[in-house]
């Protein structure tokens, strides 16, 4: 099994990536897709497969950890240009898929319409029976390349969220389940891994509990869809950094409740957290680090408001 990450040049290079397997099958050579980004990136992965000898038709699937636009945006565009994939999502990302309409009308209210053609073009549905409805624990059987996939429901940082595992290569897809880690800063510092809480279902003991799952599988990587891969002992070590900051942020929600915090001082507060708690591990960020990690940080600020002032249900 070849696993490769391909760079969907979203914002930044090295920000955000889908991840192409492929796998000599029964057939010949055959390829797997593991999130798309933007309807933007897919011309980066057909080239990605064409670099590795598959021809559109040689793609046999895409799974998407969760609907969040810079995961799974361009999904409608993806099963167009590949005509042989199935589209594989939690039955809750399914349906948003299928009718991606109140999604975009979501997104578009809070981001504006220039924005949203400009990050993400225009989202086309996906049609209902290419798309297969993956409850917890259900396996992927890519028959094609004689693999089956695991997959696995996490919540905390999305209600429909999950992750796929590739057991021969002991490799786990997290999405945005094991945070962010961006190889440019950990090059320079060591393992710098925050997580995601972005709007809109951030649950903090749910993310605890997912971060710990990962860490506690057998694993030789896991695949980070904001970036790249964690091996080994470095799987540890982010999962430490990534406990750690949920629980400030489960801390730091309540305190948005009591006082009434708004996202510039939610985020103030997080890098007043975060700056000296990776110091306290000889990891001085700088102005460089920080000019890329404040781009999730300040969505994590977003975020937490959003679950302060979500209404109960």
């Amino acid at each position: 099994m070849k696993i490769i990450a391909v760079d969907c040049n979203y914002v930044e290079e090295e920000f955000a990536a889908s991840y192409l397997m492929v796998q000599e099958g029964p057939g010949g050579l055959r390829g797997f897709f593991v999130e798309c980004n933007t309807n933007y990136a897919i011309p980066n992965l057909i080239e990605a497969a064409l670099l590795e000898g598959l021809k559109p038709d040689q793609i046999d699937g895409l799974a998407i950890t969760h609907v969040h636009l810079d995961h799974a945006g361009g999904a409608g565009l993806f099963l167009r240009e590949f005509p042989n994939a199935k589209l594989y999502a939690h039955p809750r990302a399914a349906r948003h898929a299928i009718d991606p309409s109140k999604l975009v009308a979501s997104a578009t209210h809070v981001y504006g319409e220039a924005f949203m053609e400009k990050m993400y073009g225009k989202i086309l549905p996906c049609a209902p029976e290419r798309v297969v409805v993956l409850e917890d624990r259900d396996e992927i059987h890519w028959s094609q390349a004689g693999v089956s996939l695991q997959t696995h429901h996490l919540r905390g940082h999305a209600n429909h969220h999950l992750c796929v595992i590739e057991p021969t290569s002991k490799t786990l897809f997290s999405g945005d389940a094991f945070g962010v880690s961006y190889p440019v800063v950990n090059e320079r510092r060591g393992i710098v891994a925050l997580p995601s809480t972005s709007p809109t279902d951030f649950d903090g003991p749910a993310a605890i509990e997912s971060v710990e799952w990962i860490r506690d599988q057998d694993l030789l990587q896991v695949a980070l869809t904001h970036y790249g891969f964690l091996r080994g002992a470095e799987i540890q070590v982010a999962a430490i950094q990534l406990i750690d900051y949920l629980k400030f942020s489960t801390e730091l929600l309540s305190r948005i409740k009591s006082e009434h915090l708004d996202e510039k001082k939610t985020f103030e507060l997080i890098q007043a957290w975060v700056i000296p708690y990776f110091a306290g591990k000889g990891i001085q960020l700088d102005s460089a680090d920080l000019k890329l990690l404040n781009l999730d940080l300040r969505v994590n600020a977003q975020g937490l408001v959003y679950a302060a002032n979500k209404p109960a249900h």
